[in-house]
């Protein structure tokens, strides 16, 4: 049955939010049945529309407007670029990317690849973007021909289930069933997401720490993220008033909502007070040591981040800690000796407040930027501002030695880690960190993760290499009867 075929089935489906989680999953698997035997450019469709759910610009507004309400969390005018910019750089990835039948042919390897559904996927979403993760997700799992149940984050269901509406109401005018996207019916609860968890065939968990070390416990495959927590070196040959101005719209690109925003930079010594005044140039504040004292007191009363300081506007971070300053400032600028497990603010911030590290060489950067990750953020990726012409061996070195799964050059860490226009990585909400950070992905999380994959096999000419090729080196070193004179011994 084609999509076309099916359309009048579900198109007009009873309440769009299932009543329980068991109906959900029901409805998810009677949608991906009816495309089961959909074309590449039927699904290709439903994905558009997906996409263009998000993406319209009235749409895009007015789900960034219900996001803000909602959770309190960032600004409207960034989650309008979040919306559409992660949806069109998405969506470019994946018309790109084939998902149905036959995905690729190897006559001289004899081995061709055939994808198939990973079945009902369960996505559990974060209030940080209650709109754009979730749709993200939704344009991902329908590429491979799956179903999508989202569990949101409570504060973003009302965002989320409009988004999911807007998202149904598009499916069905090009003739998808809407039920390929569903949302958990409010109150969105604990044992209703692990329900869903333990009955879907794929979890993607985006947000708490909490939410997927239930993922990974739950029995279902899944995939997780790590924390955020960036640092950024500033290398002595670095376009320093470049870097400041990439940092600074990172750093603030919806009040630091990102994971990876940068949370700490580390500064060589030979160009600190240059970099300093960059930043400041550029819209950062310098906290004296008594404003320095106030954030940080103020962000962790209790060694804890205190929620009401999350991705809040500047302004009101200003007056909470009694900041000096311009009215022009976006940013505060918080130094600190060194990083530590007893020092709050080397960890995740979610906010407009930047720890800042003096470093003495390259070598004492990398060991502050592993000591951050020691901390909070193992695995998520760093970002270093140096020279392009002469400096190509220190990206690679922290590439070598760091245990992140991104490094980024030159580059406003929040636009270029989830992928960008001008970086091969692919566009997501969710990245992941390898076993590092206990996460089952070290790479981005993009089409490859929702297929299966078939493998049709046939028998080439022999690829058999001599036992001479494979061990002769070995025994010229150590000789043919190592073995014999062992088990002699024994």
């Amino acid at each position: 049955m084609t999509l076309d075929e099916a359309t009048t089935t579900l198109t007009d489906s009873p309440d769009p939010n299932p009543a329980n989680v068991t109906e959900a999953v029901e409805r998810a698997r009677a949608a991906m049945a009816l495309v089961a035997e959909a074309t590449q450019e039927e699904i290709d469709r439903a994905v558009v529309a997906i996409a263009w759910s998000i993406y319209e610009p009235t749409n895009a507004r007015h789900l960034a407007e219900m996001a803000v309400r909602d959770t309190g969390l960032g600004n409207v005018a960034d989650k309008i670029i979040k919306n559409q910019r992660k949806t069109f750089g998405t969506l470019r990835d994946l018309l790109r990317a084939r998902t149905v039948g036959m995905i690729d042919d190897d006559p001289a390897r004899g081995l061709t690849r055939y994808a198939k559904p990973v079945g009902v996927v369960a996505a559990i979403t974060p209030s940080t973007n209650p709109a754009a993760t979730p749709i993200n997700k939704a344009m991902m799992a329908v590429k491979g021909a799956n179903a999508v149940v989202i569990a949101p984050s409570p504060s973003g269901w009302s965002t989320t289930a409009e988004a999911v509406r807007l998202a149904r109401q598009e499916l069905a005018r090009v003739g998808a069933p809407p039920d390929l996207v569903q949302v958990l019916a409010a109150p969105v609860t604990r044992e209703a997401t692990q329900e869903l968890m333990a009955a879907a065939d794929l979890i993607v968990a985006t947000g708490s720490q909490n939410n997927v070390r239930k993922a990974y416990s739950s029995g279902t495959p899944a995939i997780g993220v790590g924390a955020g927590n960036v640092p950024v070196i500033i290398n002595a040959s670095a376009d320093l008033d470049d870097a400041a101005a990439k940092i600074t719209a990172s750093k603030t690109f919806d009040n630091a909502t990102s994971c990876s925003s940068e949370n700490s930079l580390i500064i060589l010594d030979a160009v600190y007070d240059d970099a300093i005044a960059a930043l400041e140039r550029a819209g950062g504040h310098r906290a004296s040591a008594a404003e320095a004292t106030r954030v940080a007191n103020g962000l962790f009363p209790d060694g804890s981040l205190d929620r009401k300081y999350i991705a809040q506007d500047y302004r009101d971070l200003r007056e909470a800690f009694e900041l000096d300053g311009s009215d022009d400032d976006r940013f505060v600028m918080v130094e600190e000796p060194g990083p530590s497990p007893d020092r709050p603010m080397t960890g995740e911030k979610l906010s407009l407040a930047l720890t800042i590290y003096r470093a003495a060489d390259l070598d004492d950067a990398l060991a502050i930027t592993n000591q951050v990750l020691q901390v909070q953020g193992i695995g998520h990726s760093v970002g270093i501002h140096t020279a392009d012409t002469d400096d190509q061996a220190i990206p690679r070195r922290i590439a070598e030695e760091l245990p992140v799964v991104r490094v980024l050059v030159n580059q406003a860490h929040t636009f270029g880690n989830g992928g960008s226009f001008d970086n091969a990585m692919p566009f997501t909400l969710t990245m992941g960190c390898g076993t590092w950070a206990g996460n089952s992905i070290s790479e981005n999380l993009n089409i490859d993760h929702f297929i299966n994959v078939t493998h049709l096999v046939h028998t080439i000419e022999p690829d058999e290499p001599s036992p001479e090729e494979l061990f002769g080196e070995h025994w010229a070193l150590v000789g043919t009867d190592t073995g014999a004179e062992t088990a002699g011994q024994q």
